[in-house]
Parts: structure tokens; sequence; C-alpha cells
């Protein structure tokens, strides 16, 4: 049995021949990281030219919508259909999305290629985690994931700055088009692959219908909660949102081919308590780039360009908290989870007075300390999840924490937008009311965070 050299992680990548393989599953995080904000810059640009404005909320829903349904079904297709063939469907979902975005003459078409979009992007962010899993060497999991996520940071830092420049030039098409270009280039790359694991012929059951289309339809009630512009509405969409998740967890829970791990629900076990809390984690920090530069330009007077350098450095606090951690012994993960989490609760909670009491620099310290706190821990939180999960279950178990955190995303937005309304933003944007929502939109988070808490000491028990 031939020694393998642990210190050297890129050389050992590269005598393998996975190096290169590494490299497109990087390329797909960055198209899927970059482009998930991208309308975040153009839109503007894009109204003025094809309109619908009572619409551009949803080219970002339709796109997350198209990412959770297609992030969950990613470990079920690699079994079927190989990993190859699932990253090549991938790029061209993506690829395809964005050059009919880019042909877009109005807001319905441009809405459909959100949607593919997301769905591609999904995929190729989801088959990252599963292919690591399944691919690489276990002792190089914590590199390879800690690579990715600073990858991931960098994408949604640059973003918004691609489709800025391109909306500089008058041409908001073309951000479109560069991303379809590397998708292109990407989709070209893999067809000269071998598949490294052929899908399954045993693989016989049916695919779970059922539950897949329940789990678009929670996500498509939730994402409407968050622009609904009734409070009670906006509540019971929620609700309703959220039960059918429940349901669809359960009957995927039954299937025999399932999307999600089949501990998701048992917050006794390590799985289940895992995805509580990035599900709780994720809900309960969407409040800053939900509502902050909207509070910040009522209580401040302060531009949404300076509002963006909060999320600035919440993107590379999260890269410089993944760097930091590239090299650490998986010995330390429960550690990192426990520090991670920690950090995350104390600057989604400190939103809560710094936000109402106009402190420009109290938020940036509470947005660095969640970037600090997720760089910390998601790579650690990725292995533990396919260490405890059942046997044959570790490809759906590294996609699983991607998937659930999108909807905690999705559920936080829509929860942010009734908190914010209750707080009398819906009734008119004033002085008082925005200091109202900066207390109310993040404090009413603050049973979730202590929920997510819970969860990451459940998950990191020692006996775990």
């Amino acid at each position: 049995m031939t020694s393998i050299d642990r210190s050297g992680p890129w050389r050992e990548l590269w005598e393998t021949g996975l190096l290169g393989r590494f490299v497109l599953l990087c390329i797909g995080v960055w198209l899927h990281a970059a482009d998930t904000l991208v309308m975040a810059s153009t839109a503007p640009a894009v109204i003025d030219d094809i309109g619908g404005v009572a619409y551009v909320a949803w080219t970002i829903s339709l796109y997350q919508i198209g990412a959770i349904v297609a992030g969950a079904a990613t470990a079920l297709l690699c079994q079927r259909i190989g990993e190859k063939r699932v990253l090549s469907m991938a790029a061209l979902l993506y690829g395809g999305g964005c050059v009919v975005a880019a042909l877009a003459p109005n807001m319905a078409v441009l809405l459909a290629a959100r949607l593919a979009q997301g769905i591609g992007g999904g995929l190729l962010i989801a088959i990252s985690h599963v292919a690591i899993q399944q691919s690489f060497a276990e002792h190089l999991w914590g590199r390879l994931f800690g690579v990715l996520s600073v990858i991931w940071g960098a994408g949604s830092l640059l973003g918004p700055l691609v489709g800025g420049i391109f909306v500089h030039l008058g041409a908001w098409r073309g951000a479109f088009w560069f991303f379809a270009l590397q998708a292109g280039i990407l989709w070209a790359i893999v067809s000269t692959l071998k598949e490294t694991r052929p899908a399954k012929p045993e693989a016989a059951e049916g695919f779970p219908v059922l539950p897949m289309v329940i789990l678009t339809a929670a996500t498509l009630l939730i994402a409407q909660a968050g622009v609904a512009g009734n409070g009670g509405e906006s509540a019971a969409l929620c609700l309703l949102g959220i039960g059918l998740l429940y349901v669809a967890a359960r009957l995927d829970g039954r299937s025999g081919e399932k999307l999600l791990p089949a501990r998701t629900l048992d917050i006794s076990h390590p799985v289940g308590a895992g995805l509580l809390m990035v599900f709780a984690l994720s809900v309960a920090t969407t409040g800053f780039w939900s509502y902050g530069p909207l509070l910040l330009k009522i209580l401040l007077g302060t531009e949404p360009l300076v509002s963006s350098f909060v999320l600035v450095g919440e993107s590379l606090a999260w890269t410089a908290g993944t760097i930091l951690i590239t090299s650490a012994p998986i010995s330390a993960g429960r550690m990192l989870i426990r520090l991670g989490t920690a950090c995350v609760a104390a600057g989604s909670g400190g939103f809560a007075i710094a936000v109402p009491a106009g402190s420009f620099t109290g938020m940036v310290i509470c947005g660095l300390l969640q970037g600090l706190g997720f760089g910390l821990c998601w790579p650690a939180i990725i292995q533990r999840m396919v260490r405890f999960a059942d046997p044959g279950e570790g490809g759906l178990a590294a996609a699983a924490p991607g998937t659930v955190q999108r909807i905690g995303y999705a559920i936080g937005a829509a929860a942010c937008g009734i908190a914010a309304n209750a707080s009398g933003l819906a009734d008119g944007v004033t002085l008082a009311a925005a200091k109202t929502a900066g207390f109310w939109v993040f404090a009413s988070f603050i049973p979730v965070l202590l929920i997510g808490l819970a969860g990451a000491w459940r998950f990191t028990k020692p006996s775990s």
C-alpha cells in the first residue's frame, strides 16, 4: 500500500489526476455564488430597459427556488446518472439560462431564465460537495471544503461588482453573456472527462416526485410571503410554506430514494441536530441583507453603496475565517463548530442593538462576526455531517447543509418582511417606524438563534 504525503495535498491531487476535476468544481461554485446576487446591481438598469418593477424581487426568489429544489435532488441524480452527466447538465442549464436572460425582451422571459439559472446553479454547488465526499480521500475533505468556502465568499462579494461594471458600461445584458461564456467553457471541458463514479443501474425505484413537488410549492409560498403587502397574508403564507416543508421532509423520509438524509427530522441524532442548527442560524441571519440598507438610509441617510460595505465585510470575514482553519485537524471540528456558531449568534443578535442605535461601526462588527463564524465552522459542519450519516447516505449528507441553508434564507427573508411590516414600515417609511423595525427585524430572531446554538451543542456532543 502506497503511503500518502499528507503534507502536500495539492501534489497528491495532481498525482492522482483529481486536481483538474477539483478546479472544475470550484468554477461551478464561483458561477453559482457570483450569479446569486448579480441582480442586486443590475436590477435598476433591467427595469429601465424591459420594465417589470413589480416582479423584480422574483428575479432573486426564483433563482433561489431553483437552487433549493436542484440542490435537494443532486445526490440522487448523481447515483442515477453519474457525476459527470449531472455536472454537464448543470452547466448547460445554467449557461442556457444566462443566454435567455441576456436576450430577454421582457420580465416574464427573464424570470424563466433566472429559474433555469437557479436550477443549474443549485446543481453546481451541491455536486461540488457530493463529488468531494464520494471521489476524494477523506483526509483532504477539510482543505477542499475550505477552498470551496473561500470561493463562495469571493463569488458572493464579486458578483454584484461584475453586474455593476456592466451596468456602468451601459450593457447589463453583458453580465449574463459573461457568465454564459464561462458555463460554456465548463461544459466543454466536462464533456471530455471520464466518469469517475458510474451510475448505479440497480437503483430502480421511482424518483421521489411527490416530495419534490411539495418542496417546490413550499418554497414558492415562502417566497411570495416575503413580498406580500399584507402582514397577515405574509404570515399565513410563511406558516403554510413551513408546514409543507415538514410534510415534504416526512414523505421523503419514508421513500426508498431520498432527497435528504433519513435522520433529517430526528434532532436527537447528530445529523438532525446539525441540520436544525444550519436551518436556525440561516433563518436568523437574513435581517441585514434584507432590510439593512433601507434602515440605514432612513436612520442615518447612508447611501446603499456605503451600506454594502457591511455585506462586503461579512463576505471577507467568511473567507478569512475559512483560510484560518484550512489546515486544522479533523479533531478540531467540534471546537470550530461551537466557536463559529457562537460568533454567528453574537453578530446576529448584536444587530438588534447596533441598528436602532444607529451605530454603523457596531453594524460592521456584527457583520464581521457573522461572516467569521460561518467561515470557521462551515467546512467542519459538512465533514461531521458526512461522518455521522447512515451508511450509503454520504452524498445526501454532504449536500444537505447547503440545501437547508437556502431554505432557511428563504424563510428568514419572509419573516423579516413580516417583522418590518408589523413594526410600521408598511404604513409609511418614517424615522420612528425605522427605529422600531431596526430592533424587531433582528430581535425577533433571538429565540431562533438559541435553537441554533442548542442544535450546535447537540451536534458536537463528545459522544457523537
